[in-house]
């Protein structure tokens, strides 16, 4: 395969304390980070485990990409959760993609998307820097996505004397 890979590190914080941490933990291993950003993604449990194949889809009708990966880690400690995932043939790049949630000693909670990736199919090489800026916006999406399912579960968890988020 020829080209060199393309390195990003995005992080975000997305919350403060236990409950945003579980939050983000649950958003990001059961891929529902994904979804709310738009990247339909399938898996045989509810819960990312080490080897399995996750498949996902992105866009819509002939113009959808789609393909497949296999998850090569999986971090779960007191402070830190996440996974990486390394495509396969099918997928439209070839590399790798860790998603981490880390819940720092001054009580802030982190999402961290980090990817090295390089073409795998024609429409990508040809697509170029196009390509690549289309996977940075959804790398900041899946961000997003951990801000919004965190602040969306904060507010739910308040009581009703509190008053709205």
């Amino acid at each position: 395969m020829a080209g060199r890979y393309h390195r990003m590190n995005l992080s975000r914080p997305v919350g403060h304390g236990s409950a945003a941490f579980e939050s983000a933990s649950r958003a990001v291993l059961s891929l529902r980070m994904h979804n709310k950003a738009g990247v339909k993604m399938s898996m045989p449990g509810d819960t990312v485990r080490l080897g399995d194949v996750v498949r996902l889809r992105f866009g819509v009708g002939p113009v959808a990409l789609s393909g497949s990966c296999d998850v090569i880690s999986v971090i779960d400690e007191p402070r830190r959760r996440g996974f990486r995932y390394r495509t396969r043939p099918d997928h439209p790049e070839e590399g790798e993609e860790s998603f981490t949630v880390d819940w720092a000693p001054d009580d802030q909670v982190v999402v961290t998307v980090e990817s090295f990736a390089r073409p795998n199919k024609l429409l990508i090489r040809l697509a170029g820097p196009l390509a690549r800026l289309g996977a940075l916006l959804v790398n900041r999406r899946y961000l997003w996505a951990v801000r919004k399912i965190v602040a969306s579960e904060a507010a739910g968890s308040r009581p009703t004397w509190m008053g709205p988020a």
